[in-house]
């Protein structure tokens, strides 16, 4: 009796029976996410194109809540001209629903960046210099040479079909809209019926209201033309890039209604 007393004390607590099915956890999640990956291929498969379009809405609106909440900061604040999370803010997927969407100056550049690359052609993407915000909206840069022969004031023909898709954003937007037109230093020749880049920068923003107006329908009252000649370059003048990036036509959408620009 003492012995096997005393074996019995040298033994220490029962070890824990191991479970040996739980795999069947992981295997259970694994089917339920494979039930659900098949049922989401059945339902995109179907050719109802308003089911598309639902569904594609779903996904884009949760990807832009996302990207909104993994903001810089506690993803509720607002950062710098009424943008989510501030500068520092991952970019933010806009459903393409039509214009505006919800949201800031950022918000609407993102908008506006999405729709030039859903509905310009690769080839027409050159014609868009830039698209940038500030507190008050949106400018879209148009390069001058690009859309106007040297020292002329008439659109090329070729140059039509990307300003079209962007007439597309300005009527959808029924915002105001101020055509600006910018040169480099570079003096106008002799052989022009202007006098100064003011004039020429003057006549190409008129010519681009012209067309808005006529072949878009677009409001006159939300449009007007502005020439600021070679007073505001976005690059030294001491350059031929710099002379090309200051030479250009800036569709400024303005959101903020109070502003008096």
């Amino acid at each position: 009796m003492s012995g096997q007393l005393g074996s019995n004390k040298n033994k220490g607590p029962d070890e824990e029976h191991e479970n040996h099915e739980r795999w069947l956890v992981s295997y259970a999640d694994f089917i339920t996410l494979l039930f659900a990956f098949f049922v989401v291929m059945y339902a995109t498969s179907n050719n109802d194109k308003d089911k598309q379009k639902e569904f594609e809405k779903s996904v884009r609106l949760n990807l832009k809540l996302v990207g909104m909440s993994s903001g810089s900061g506690s993803g509720q604040g607002s950062g710098a001209e009424g943008q989510v999370g501030g500068e520092n803010s991952q970019d933010v997927i806009i459903p393409m629903d039509g214009f505006p969407p919800a949201g800031g100056p950022r918000e609407t550049k993102e908008y506006v960046n999405q729709f030039i690359e859903k509905n310009i052609d690769s080839a027409d993407k050159d014609k868009i210099q830039e698209v940038r915000h500030d507190s008050v909206g949106v400018r879209i840069a148009l390069a001058s040479a690009q859309f106007f022969q040297p020292g002329g004031t008439k659109i090329k023909l070729n140059a039509l079909k990307a300003l079209d898709q962007i007439a597309k954003v300005i009527k959808e937007s029924n915002k105001r809209v101020i055509i600006e037109g910018h040169t480099d230093n570079t003096p106008v020749g002799d052989n022009t019926s202007y006098e100064s880049n003011w004039e020429l920068a003057s006549l190409r923003a008129t010519s681009i209201v012209r067309y808005l107006i006529k072949y878009h329908g677009i409001a006159p009252q939300n449009l007007s033309a502005m020439s600021y000649a070679d007073t505001r370059p976005l690059e030294t003048n001491a350059t031929d890039v710099g002379r090309a990036k200051n030479r250009r036509i800036e569709i400024y959408i303005i959101l903020d209604e109070k502003s008096p620009l």
